[in-house]
């Protein structure tokens, strides 16, 4: 079975906005705005246009979602940023988006191995053997997982137990007060647990990992961690060969952009107005 796709996926392309440059209500922002590139104001209207119709996705890794309004946020400082590198190297388009997507093209052009036709053989084999997650084939996994009524909640009993080992997080969820929680050995069919016990388990990939499905409409969310893990065997052809390659290659584009977005910080600091955020994210996310 495949994993269910996730917010902040190999193809995510975010910056974070909370890192060098945030600042609170101690600098007075221009209106509507969330951050500013040097003097370039990013609105709340921009960023939400950069939200998706449903931003939740039906799974969440820990450390690998951040909510949609931030993830929107590091999308159009990440743009804004290219667009400025973009004009100072004198690339011209029709359209600003364009004329950022100039910009990559040549960064991919330019740069070794972030091609499918630039990665070998033995790069793709090694990168599949470490992320067998990702493309799914689960043929068995034991887990540990807690149910709760508050998504709140649960959401941050899963951010607490990211990167913990198994005792803490049996302590953590005592310590959480779920109503519900239990082991489970999910096989390949899905069988064994909660249809979305088992979406988290997929997700996940991998153990120690630590997830978390949801039903809101039921009322129902589950904290999910994987204590073992076995998959299918897989016979490497030229169809498997292709997806890993372009799965890496997206994900090493991905990381190229985000160092480039990040050394060009230095050029055109970057203010993100927290206090201002977080009011948006407590009016928008959490209504």
């Amino acid at each position: 079975m495949r994993p269910f796709l996730i917010a902040a996926s190999l193809v995510g392309l975010a910056l974070p906005a909370s890192g060098c440059g945030s600042t609170g209500t101690s600098v007075d922002p221009p209106p509507n705005a969330l951050a500013t590139v040097a003097d370039t104001p990013i609105t709340v209207d921009q960023v939400r246009a950069l939200i998706p119709d449903d931003p939740l996705p039906p799974v969440m890794v820990a450390g690998g979602y951040s909510g949609p309004w931030r993830e929107a946020l590091d999308l159009a400082i990440r743009d804004e940023l290219l667009a400025h590198e973009a004009a100072r190297r004198g690339i011209g388009a029709t359209t600003r988006a364009q004329q950022i997507a100039t910009l990559i093209t040549r960064e991919q052009r330019e740069t070794t191995g972030l091609t499918v036709d630039g990665i070998t053989e033995g790069e793709a084999r090694a990168w599949y053997a470490e992320r067998r997650g990702l493309f799914g084939n689960v043929e068995k996994a034991d887990v540990a997982w807690a149910e709760f009524t508050d998504g709140a909640h649960a959401r941050k009993v899963m951010d607490q137990a990211a990167g913990t080992d198994q005792p803490t997080f049996q302590r953590l969820l005592r310590a959480g007060g779920a109503p519900k929680s239990g082991t489970a050995t999910v096989d390949d069919h899905g069988k064994g647990a909660d249809p979305m016990i088992a979406r988290a388990t997929y997700a996940i990939g991998e153990v120690g990992g630590v997830g978390l499905s949801a039903d809101p409409q039921n009322g129902r969310w589950w904290v999910v961690r994987v204590e073992r893990i076995a998959f299918q065997q897989v016979t490497w052809d030229e169809a498997l060969a292709y997806r890993v390659k372009s799965a890496l290659a997206a994900y090493r584009q991905d990381e190229h952009l985000r160092r480039l977005a990040d050394s060009l910080r230095k050029k055109w600091p970057v203010q993100v107005y927290e206090d201002r955020l977080a009011g948006v994210i407590t009016t928008e996310e959490l209504r």
